[in-house]
């Protein structure tokens, strides 16, 4: 056999031997995978902690941009309260008397003869007289000195009243200024821009300004009472009333 005819059969053969493959593999139906890919589980999350946040002082949340305003107290006529509680004093009491007592004796000799003396006694004379003064300097002087001290003490009473209302507005003005700073100081801690040592000295600061307003309560508190001590019974609550309304 020709030798171009033997290249010519084994192509012939090559050719069917592919087909007759390629339609064999054709008649056999595809691999499909259907299982999806596994998923890594998501872990749990971890707890919501809060980072630590150092309280203020009163231990409320506020805005530092804003500060209350200032409260001013009334206005008061100090010659007014002074008037009213002098005369709200007790009755004065009575005058004590002086009363000195003078005696003497006396004897007469004389020949006189009583009717009324048979035994004679009418030679000796005793007497005791009793000086009583219609005015006791002694007594108008120590009413004056009671007086004196009495108007003394309003005085000065009326005086830490007035001063205790000062005392109070200032300090509620300095609580109001340092809780704003103070605000703002946790706000910068909470945010990194500043140690918690700012935060600290400025809730002592605001803490330092509370004692001073407290200590101004105190005193308006003693001044008031005080000067209702010195008002009579029937009118001490009525007086003690106008003294809080004015003191608010």
């Amino acid at each position: 056999m020709p030798l171009n005819k033997i290249k010519i059969l084994l192509a012939w053969v090559c050719c069917f031997y592919t087909v007759s493959v390629a339609k064999a593999l054709d008649i056999r139906p595809p691999l499909i995978i259907d299982e999806p890919a596994p998923v890594p589980e998501q872990a749990k999350p971890p707890p919501d902690i809060k980072p630590y946040e150092i309280p203020t002082m009163r231990g409320n949340k506020r805005d530092f941009h804003h500060t209350p305003p200032i409260k001013l107290a009334p206005v008061i006529d100090a010659d007014a309260v002074f008037k009213m509680i002098v005369n709200c004093f007790p009755e004065r009491p009575d005058w004590g008397l002086e009363v000195k007592a003078v005696s003497g004796a006396r004897y007469t000799d004389n020949g006189g003869i009583s009717t009324f003396d048979t035994a004679g006694l009418s030679k000796y004379y005793a007497g005791i007289v009793a000086e009583m003064p219609l005015y006791s300097a002694e007594e108008l002087h120590k009413q004056r000195t009671q007086e004196y001290q009495r108007r003394g003490e309003i005085a000065q009473n009326v005086a830490k009243l007035l001063k205790g209302l000062a005392d109070r507005q200032r300090a509620l003005r300095m609580v109001g200024i340092n809780e704003s700073v103070e605000a703002r100081s946790q706000y910068r801690v909470n945010e990194g821009l500043a140690p918690a040592e700012e935060q600290i000295a400025n809730l002592k600061a605001v803490a330092d300004k509370v004692g001073d307003l407290d200590e101004a309560n105190a005193a308006l508190v003693a001044a008031r009472l005080a000067l209702v001590g010195q008002c009579r019974d029937d009118i001490a609550e009525n007086v003690n009333d106008y003294l809080k309304e004015i003191t608010q």
